[in-house]
């Protein structure tokens, strides 16, 4: 699939002149080859583009998360009002001044990221998972893209694809009116065999090494001079240009972005270990308890790391004068409670949109002052397009950036930074309870990501032609509940439910996630006749269901109980079923027919 759009040029292009004394590369940007003058350059155009008077603005087909949302062109960064006029959930940042000389590459799931969640991944690839209801897992990222004003996208898919390319396809296409800026496209990538290789190519750096061939032969990406390469089983909601900004002021040949953890996160992740300049020494992937003492940090040594940078201060100033000028209520306008504490959120939300780099300390649960640490590495990559280009072929025998690369380059004297996360962040591709939990989270007040928060910067996804639920006679406590239900005379609590979930009477859903359907069940001929054995869609009457995961168009019948009252931990003794127990948590594979009176 290659989608492009017409839209008008992107603020890059107008004419208006900058001052004399700043030197600019083709196109109009300042040069960041140049430390020297990088700084100074950088802030005359910040103050050239950034204020009230940003970009034009243009509706979006697709369906964000307050509606029919009105987005930048390009998702500019500078200030604008919200889709509905309220200035006050306008999001403010940095212009989108680097966009147009990066290129973002998407790691769409290989076969191995896939068999950790299976079933859930029975039928389509890790980045294809519904969640929070409403959304897949790529619509986070994508959201994140487009709305920093990152409109070059290619995402690499190697397995399962299937429903992810029909879900790029159907939901960012150029007929839904995706925001992408004037010379902006999305484009999927297919692993392949080749003249070159008679094999599929494996790992994270073998799929790239694979792009890179295409890439580099493409006359059209010659200006491109970074490449972001982002995992595509991530949430978190964050604006990637501070961290652009970051990467060319340093200087640096790679930006890794990293986030303090604790040790039991430290064994699941990269880990680096800094220098006082926020430089990487060391990078170990996946350390073995052995390893890990010789990674940690003492609270002096991250402290340069979670020190905000001259460019964040100052991002954050620009942020208090603008709330507070709008708000009359301070410096800090209406900032959330939170965002003294790592929350960081802008929208007046406690879920709202993370600004990354701001005037933030890290949460007390991920580092007690006086105790040793760890920074965790969160899998996106910015290089140098020529360095990633030249590592790639030199080291043509290795097949992943975390074990092999990154280490090598690190041992070459490449220069390689880090840049810190605050906010929520989740890897959801190392088990089904990863997965779960990160659902969950959403449930928590404030929640972990807040889909109603950012109506300036919305998260997309497809646009469903349904009618709003019905909720007839039913307690619902502490869930989200998608468009399209019918929910009658139910207990449904801390549970997210997704789109046409259809939940019988008396039934109780407590600390589940229920994908919904893709159908209901008049929309299209039934297999058999509905009966005890073939249940209608949906849970049924006096059914309980527990901590559990139930994934689309499952049948559970009548006087179901889904408990795992036994506390089996794993087990797949009903696996031909389609009932399976991963992480403790019961999951329902795809199309799964439970008869009634099932007990699990």
């Amino acid at each position: 699939m290659h989608v492009r759009t017409n839209a008008s040029a992107h603020p890059e292009d107008l004419s208006t002149p900058l001052p004399a004394d700043v030197n600019l590369r083709p196109g109009g940007l300042p040069d960041p080859r140049r430390p020297g003058l990088y700084v100074k350059q950088l802030q005359q155009f910040q103050e050239r583009w950034s204020g009230d008077a940003g970009g034009a603005s243009g509706s979006s087909g697709l369906a964000g998360s307050g509606g029919a949302a009105t987005v930048p062109r390009g998702g500019g960064l500078g200030e604008h009002s919200g889709s509905f006029g309220d200035p006050e959930l306008s999001r403010s940042s940095l212009s989108i001044w680097p966009r147009g000389t990066l290129t973002a590459v998407v790691l769409g799931g290989g076969e191995s990221d896939s068999r950790r969640l299976f079933p859930l991944t029975q039928y389509r690839t890790l980045p294809a998972l519904p969640f929070g209801g409403a959304y897949r897992i790529i619509d986070l990222l994508m959201s994140n893209m487009l709305n920093s004003g990152i409109n070059k996208i290619h995402i690499l898919t190697a397995y399962n694809s299937y429903s992810l390319n029909r879900h790029l396809q159907r939901t960012y296409d150029m007929s839904g009116g995706v925001p992408y800026g004037g010379d902006g496209y999305i484009e999927v990538v297919a692993n392949s065999m080749s003249p070159e290789s008679h094999q599929w190519v494996t790992g994270t750096a073998g799929c790239v090494r694979q792009f890179m061939t295409y890439f580099d032969s493409n006359s059209k990406n010659r200006f491109i001079e970074d490449i972001m390469i982002l995992p595509g089983d991530h949430v978190y909601s964050a604006d990637y240009t501070p961290i652009i900004a970051y990467h060319r002021s340093t200087g640096a040949d790679l930006t890794i972005v990293c986030r303090p953890v604790s040790g039991e996160q430290a064994s699941r992740l990269g880990v680096v270990k800094l220098d006082g300049q926020n430089r990487i020494k060391t990078f170990a992937e996946k350390p073995s308890a052995a390893e890990l003492p010789e990674l940690a940090m003492s609270d002096d040594e991250m402290r340069p790391f979670m020190t905000p940078t001259e460019e964040a201060l100052r991002t954050r100033r620009r942020q208090q004068t603008t709330l507070a000028s709008r708000n009359g209520s301070g410096p800090m306008g209406r900032l959330s409670p939170g965002a003294s504490k790592g929350g960081a959120r802008m929208g007046g939300g406690g879920g709202g949109r993370v600004v990354l780099d701001t005037m933030t300390s890290v949460d007390e649960t991920e580092m007690r002052p006086g105790s040793s640490g760890y920074v965790g590495s969160c899998g996106i990559y910015i290089f140098r397009r020529s360095v990633l280009s030249e590592a790639l072929k030199r080291h043509f025998k290795m097949q992943d950036f975390g074990r092999q690369i990154i280490p090598e380059l690190i041992r070459e004297g490449a220069k390689v930074h880090a840049y810190r996360l605050p906010g929520y962040w989740a890897d959801v591709g190392g088990s089904v309870g990863d997965f779960y939990s990160a659902n969950m989270a959403l449930l928590c007040d404030p929640p972990s990501i807040s889909f109603n928060a950012p109506i300036n910067s919305p998260f997309f996804k497809f646009p469903l032609t349904i009618p709003a639920s019905q909720m007839m006679h039913s307690r619902v406590s502490g869930a989200l509940v998608s468009a399209g239900c019918i929910i009658n005379k139910s207990n449904i609590r801390n549970s997210v439910i997704g789109s046409r979930s259809i939940i019988g009477p008396n039934v109780t859903i407590e600390d589940s996630v229920v994908f919904g359907a893709s159908h209901y069940d008049h929309e299209k001929p039934l297999p058999r006749p509905l009966g005890p054995t073939f249940p209608p869609m949906g849970v049924g009457e006096n059914s309980i269901v527990r901590s559990a995961i139930l994934d689309l168009n499952v049948r559970v019948g009548k006087n179901v109980q889904l408990l795992n009252k036994e506390g089996v931990y794993e087990s797949a003794d009903r696996g031909v079923q389609g009932m399976y127990i991963r992480d403790g948590i019961i999951v329902l594979s795809r199309e799964t027919v439970v008869p009634d009176g099932t007990v699990m």
